[in-house]
């Protein structure tokens, strides 16, 4: 049987096109490139009159609905070139700047280039753990 999504939560908040694993690289603001990895993808259902934190604004439900939230490990701004960056991300050669950032669809994947993909450690996921308890507990939110 099929569960249905309400319409609480937008449609891209519902889908993702990377998996947990992937290595993907994009470009900031400085011209530089960083690696970034993905470590979990979850969906969390929510119930009518249930509340979530977003970018520190809080929201309730107004009907049963679920997202996803994808916690990616963020890497420095420290590449020239994509291919350096694509390199670096094959190779396990990058500086993680944030060790776990919980997003929002739309935020995880926007100016993205999936370069690789590599297993997702145990210890790569110590951040997350702490969130997930907190996040669970109402005491933490997305970006």
């Amino acid at each position: 049987m099929a569960v249905l999504a309400g319409n609480f939560f937008p449609p891209e908040y519902k889908t993702f096109q990377f998996k947990e694993g992937d290595l993907l690289v994009s470009k900031r603001s400085d011209g530089k490139f960083s690696v970034n990895k993905i470590l979990k993808i979850d969906r969390f259902d929510f119930k009518k009159g249930s509340a979530i934190n977003i970018q520190g604004q809080r929201f309730v439900a107004t009907e049963d609905d679920h997202l996803l939230i994808v916690s990616a490990a963020y890497g420095e701004d420290e590449f020239n070139s994509i291919e350096g960056a694509s390199a670096a991300a094959r190779a396990g050669k990058w500086k993680v700047k944030l060790g776990h950032t919980p997003n929002r669809t739309p935020g995880a994947a926007e100016g993205q280039t999936l370069v690789g993909s590599s297993q997702v450690l145990e210890s790569e996921l110590v951040g997350y753990r702490q969130w997930r308890k907190a996040f669970e507990r109402g005491e933490a939110g997305v970006f």
